[in-house]
């Protein structure tokens, strides 16, 4: 898909004019975190459905997800954090961040979740994972992307392995959930294979 500026997804709404984009996949568009995401923020973190695939363990309060918020906003040189939104609608149905980015080795972790359950199941999820690649790539300019994933989320893996990651490593018993030690498979993607 060739880029396309902001006029080109502009909303009608007043309060959705001020809202700016990174950059647009077929279904979402990745943007800038705003103020008023905290409440989806918070009640997505906050939801059991949600967090069994993130390391989140402990119920959230809004005021430190609020300050989560904030650091997001501001975020440091090794770190950018964007909502997912879809394209049809703008309507807030995640969050995307790359982090822990080696701008020498040109390397960056990344993690995102569909926190919107009627956006679940519908590709969305595909279509961020893949808007985030190109991202990082073409925009950022980096060479691989690596996330973990829990052993035991089938439909992130699938996801991924559709989207050319490949696994590359796994550490073992590495994460205590629902009374038992889980794996993590590390997943990568080097911008050759993209």
């Amino acid at each position: 898909m060739a880029n396309r500026t902001e006029r080109d997804f502009a909303p009608e709404s007043r309060d959705l004019a001020r809202r700016r984009f990174m950059i647009a996949g077929e279904h979402v568009i990745l943007r800038a975190f705003e103020a008023d995401d905290a409440e989806r923020c918070y009640r997505w973190m906050n939801d059991p459905n949600i967090v069994r695939t993130l390391k989140t363990r402990y119920p959230i309060a809004f005021q430190n997800e609020a300050e989560w918020l904030d650091r997001a906003m501001r975020a440091s040189p090794t770190e950018r954090h964007c909502a997912v939104e879809r394209r049809d609608d703008r309507t807030h149905i995640g969050n995307a961040s790359i982090h822990d980015i080696d701008w020498v080795s040109r390397s960056g972790w990344f993690g995102l979740f569909i926190g919107e359950p009627s956006a679940w199941n519908r590709g969305f999820g595909s279509d961020a994972i893949g808007t985030l690649v190109r991202f990082a790539f073409e925009e950022m300019n980096l060479r691989k992307l690596r996330i973990n994933v829990f052993d035991y989320n089938d439909r992130a893996k699938h996801v991924l392995e559709a989207r050319g990651f490949v696994p590359e490593g796994r550490l073992r018993d590495d994460f205590y959930r629902d009374g038992a030690f889980h794996d993590l498979v590390i997943y990568s993607i080097f911008r050759e294979a993209s």
